[in-house]
């Protein structure tokens, strides 16, 4: 008998999204596909889109056109049914955004008894359980202003990961630690893609692009220019752009 292979599931699709800051056009015609397990990096110069790009996939930001769909649900922020996709996508952001007046374990707890509507005892122990993943949960007491850069960033992370999302977007996560403080964040993010999670990176680390993405998408002005391999991206045929772009990060 032959055996028939399925391709994975699509957890986010992106079709024809475009954008405006008042004249201005931020996103022009964006298409982007995510199956699950698959590891995309998104790059490019400042202001080409990418973070933009990343709010509208998690329902943070309004689109003029398009669509945005994530595990069969049509995103925007005004759809009906938002904490199931805020649950359904892990935002990272450069800020760490943790409560200041909540110990670590609290704010791992807060979403998972809103959002998940699961009991005290439960979000206590799904808790626990990713900071020991990220390897803090000796820090579960502690409150974020006792905390590294880089610590606060792996408590966001687990944070994160409470909610059980379909995938994990990083949105610069380490473009505000200190150069010491990267390695961690990025050993973590390296950890989440060796055990299948579905990711959305965007970044400057090329060597973590280059070591981790199934593929590679770079932006410009708004459009996405190329999307490959890693092993196209930093070829040397790579777009003369591209080019550019590499040697000022490398």
């Amino acid at each position: 008998m032959t055996m028939v292979m399925h391709p994975p599931p699509v957890v986010v699709s992106v079709a024809g999204v475009s954008k405006h800051f008042g004249a201005q056009q931020v996103l022009c015609n964006i298409h982007l596909t995510v199956e699950a397990g698959e590891r995309v990096v998104v790059c490019g110069p400042s202001g080409s889109g990418k973070s933009t790009l990343a709010r509208c996939i998690s329902g943070l930001e309004d689109f003029a056109g398009g669509t945005v769909t994530v595990n069969g649900t049509k995103v925007s922020p005004a759809m009906r049914h938002a904490d199931l996709v805020h649950a359904n996508v892990g935002m990272v952001f450069q800020q760490f955004n943790l409560f200041p007046h909540l110990t670590v374990l609290e704010n791992c707890t807060l979403a998972q008894t809103w959002v998940r509507r699961r009991s005290r005892h439960e979000a206590r122990q799904i808790a626990l359980e990713h900071l020991h993943k990220v390897r803090l949960a000796d820090k579960a007491s502690a409150y974020p202003a006792q905390l590294s850069g880089g610590q606060q960033q792996r408590v966001a992370i687990a944070r994160a990961l409470c909610l059980n999302p379909s995938v994990m977007l990083f949105d610069e996560a380490t473009s505000a630690l200190d150069p010491e403080m990267v390695k961690e964040v990025l050993d973590t993010m390296i950890l989440l893609a060796r055990d299948g999670m579905t990711m959305i990176c965007i970044t400057h680390e090329m060597g973590f692009a280059r070591a981790v993405a199934d593929k590679v998408v770079f932006m410009d002005g708004g459009r996405i220019v190329q999307e490959a391999t890693p092993d196209v991206f930093f070829g040397d045929r790579a777009d003369a752009r591209i080019r550019s772009f590499l040697s000022q990060v490398f």
